[in-house]
């Protein structure tokens, strides 16, 4: 069974602020999800995700080093080990990457964040 733990929404200011620094196309469903949640987490007997806070997405994503590393993504989220997931800027796809050799293992998981959060058996 798939749970979702999610935290206390981000305010609307908050949401406008992300929104001001990203310059990319979001997958559909991303910004309704934490719009509703400023992260969480989804598990199962045999999956473990962190969605990391809205409101600390882009500092980690500087913190990571994305994007001289991996400009054509970003990450909003991982296993809590090597794994990072994110999104293709240029397709808003969402894939997952190891955080060491990124972008030399990317793979495209799905195309929607609600496929993402229904089917993350997908990862």
């Amino acid at each position: 069974m798939i749970t979702i733990s999610k935290k206390n929404p981000p305010s609307a200011n908050e949401i406008k602020i992300f929104l001001l620094n990203i310059k990319f196309k979001l997958p559909e469903g991303f910004i309704e999800f934490f719009s509703q949640s400023d992260g969480g987490f989804i598990r199962s007997e045999n999956i473990y995700i962190e969605l990391w806070p809205l409101t600390e997405i882009v500092e980690l994503n500087k913190k990571y080093e994305v994007e001289k590393y991996a400009p054509d993504y970003f990450v909003f989220g991982s296993d809590g080990g090597g794994t990072a997931y994110c999104i293709e800027k240029k397709s808003a796809n969402i894939c997952d990457m190891q955080f060491i050799g990124m972008p030399d293992d990317v793979s495209v998981i799905c195309k929607s964040f609600d496929e993402f959060l229904i089917n993350p058996s997908l990862v």
